[in-house]
């Protein structure tokens, strides 16, 4: 068993995990601790005190978080799973059998809202850079009890946001999205709105059907498009294109 005084303390785990992950901090860590994905041992003065396997979970949780892009939902899930057995801390992070239903769970287990002030804890996200894609109109923070929150679909926003600062890609960048989503939008005002206005109940959920479908035709041929228009860079370098 592994002593109190050989266990490391929160400034140690966090000087033992910074190079890896630049951007923890103490107060995510606590964060953490507080959402039961880590229980430390208290000393009788209060201290935490952080056992290797301690150390072992946060490295766990981090990665999970960094490259699986796992909400805290499924990561607890995850754990819970692996301390039972049921899965191998190698399947969670690698490209094993059980990661490959990962998406289909994060669009399942998404928190359906996230305070703005938990942003940085959950999604190692700046506050400035969360309030510069409101201030674009990119995402929008709702009044709570609590203060402002987001909700599930700008929480999805803010995890493909912050994908795309890693590749210098800024909030500003992101408007020409905003943009053509108003004008898709009119186009299809102009095509449902009539029905819409009308007193008949069956016209009005044929209009609502027309529009599910032309928000699921628009995704496929944005998508055909830019993969179009990229494949010239791979048919440049003599690689097969990858889609």
């Amino acid at each position: 068993m592994e002593r109190t005084k050989d266990k490391m303390s929160i400034g140690d785990l966090l000087k033992s995990l910074k190079s890896e992950f630049p951007e923890l901090t103490i107060s995510k860590i606590r964060f953490l601790e507080s959402e039961g994905l880590i229980n430390p041992e208290r000393t009788p003065s209060g201290y935490r005190k952080f056992s290797q396997a301690d150390a072992q979970r946060l490295r766990l949780i981090l990665k999970l978080q960094k490259e699986k892009y796992l909400p805290l939902k499924v990561i607890r899930e995850k754990i819970n799973e692996l301390e039972s057995g049921k899965v191998r801390a190698g399947d969670l992070v690698s490209g094993g059998a059980d990661s490959v239903h990962m998406e289909e769970e994060l669009s399942s287990y998404e928190e359906s809202t996230l305070l703005r002030e938990n942003v940085p804890q959950v999604l190692d996200i700046d506050l400035d850079f969360a309030k510069l894609l409101e201030d674009y109109g990119i995402i929008c923070a709702h009044d709570g009890e609590d203060g402002p929150y987001y909700e599930k679909e700008d929480i999805k926003i803010l995890r493909i946001a912050r994908e795309f600062s890693r590749y210098g890609l800024e909030p500003r960048h992101m408007r020409m999205y905003e943009n053509l989503t108003d004008r898709e939008v009119m186009v299809f005002e102009q095509i449902i709105l009539p029905a819409l206005k009308s007193k008949d109940p069956e016209a009005k959920r044929r209009a609502l059907e027309n529009l599910r479908q032309l928000v699921s035709l628009s995704r496929e041929l944005k998508d055909l498009l830019l993969k179009n228009r990229v494949k010239q860079y791979y048919v440049k370098s003599n690689l097969p294109a990858p889609f």
